[in-house]
């Protein structure tokens, strides 16, 4: 046979062999494959934890939540996940909607805010992070609302994290439209006329505000905020009092999992007292309610924020964010006041 045939016939063979495998993780019902979104340290803290309270092993991918689905939609068809945490829950409604979550009601449910999760259990909220207005210090006032800030009135250099890169900020644009209706498009023209830039991702948005390049950071993340004000920067996390978006970190259970009991126990143990604990540490909102937040966010409580329904918001997310880089982001605008060059 030709070389070229005979590393085809080999490639072939490996790959009909490679089908015709079962699950790796059938193999070892002793380990738990947990796929969780950021932050990493608290995703390492929680596995860690359970390994040493179970005497079981977690095979961890700690990655985004575009990263972990994009593996998931790869593994459709040869699953490896038993548990995933995702950083939004339209990710989680999207695995529902296709059959692939198991229903689950963890232990001390009735210590967390009940409304955060789905009604059927697919998911459950472990936590939650509200996406507002980051501000310097000395910008702005406490009752600044989003009409005085799209409209320019803040005076300043405003960014926000790109939609399409950062899923917070995503939600964010997403969270205002589905409140607003239509107008929200006008909204975001006049801000985008007053001067809006658009950061690559939520990091590069938070350097930029550091170092006064910008006044202020729209569809801000707010952990990440109180993270800079406990390490002393001179910024401040704003809630325009008209509201907020609310975006939730639930966990959930793939379907298919052949080690269903660990996976509860990962679930039950993410929503335990010490783990929420290392949740607030995280300046995320814990899902339970007897959890004590964070010294830097404590003065805020929890504001405002729109009502939406995550099923209607995953029907048009891709709709919403794909107008919005056309129309708004990627756009030429002629700026207030001024004549396109």
């Amino acid at each position: 046979m030709p070389q070229p045939l005979k590393t085809c016939a080999a490639m072939l063979t490996l790959v009909i062999l490679a089908a015709g495998c079962g699950d790796a993780r059938q193999a070892d019902g002793d380990t738990l494959v947990v796929y969780s979104a950021g932050p990493r340290p608290l995703a390492e803290a929680v596995v860690s934890d359970w390994e040493a309270s179970t005497g079981h092993r977690v095979e961890l991918f700690a990655a985004t939540t575009g990263q972990i689905m994009a593996r998931l939609e790869a593994e459709r068809y040869r699953p490896r996940a038993d548990v995933v945490v995702f950083a939004s829950a339209l990710a989680a409604e999207s695995l529902k909607q296709r059959g692939a979550l198991l229903p689950y009601q963890p232990e001390g449910l009735n210590h967390t805010h009940e409304a955060w999760h789905d009604p059927d259990h697919h998911y459950v909220a472990t936590s939650a992070a509200i996406v507002g207005v980051a501000l310097r210090d000395g910008v702005g006032t406490v009752d600044l609302d989003w009409s005085e800030l799209m409209s320019g009135q803040t005076g300043g250099r405003l960014t926000m994290p790109s939609p399409s890169r950062s899923g917070s900020a995503g939600e964010f644009v997403l969270a205002y439209k589905l409140h607003h209706g239509d107008r929200a498009w006008d909204d975001y023209l006049a801000m985008r006329r007053a001067g809006l830039e658009f950061s690559a991702a939520n990091s590069q948005a938070i350097g930029g505000l550091l170092q006064g390049a910008y006044q202020a950071i729209v569809g801000a993340v707010d952990y990440l905020i109180y993270r800079q004000v406990d390490q002393g920067a001179p910024v401040r996390m704003h809630y325009p009092p008209s509201g907020s978006a609310l975006v939730i970190r639930p966990v959930a259970i793939l379907a298919d999992t052949p080690v269903e009991d660990l996976a509860q126990s990962f679930v039950d143990h993410y929503l335990s007292l010490p783990m929420q604990e290392k949740v607030a540490a995280q300046h995320l909102l814990p899902a339970r309610t007897d959890v004590p937040l964070s010294p830097a966010r404590a003065g805020q409580g929890l504001p405002e924020t729109f009502n939406i329904d995550t099923a209607e918001a995953l029907e048009q997310y891709r709709d919403v964010l794909r107008r919005f880089q056309i129309q708004v982001e990627r756009a030429e605008v002629v700026p207030a006041g001024g004549n396109n060059p």
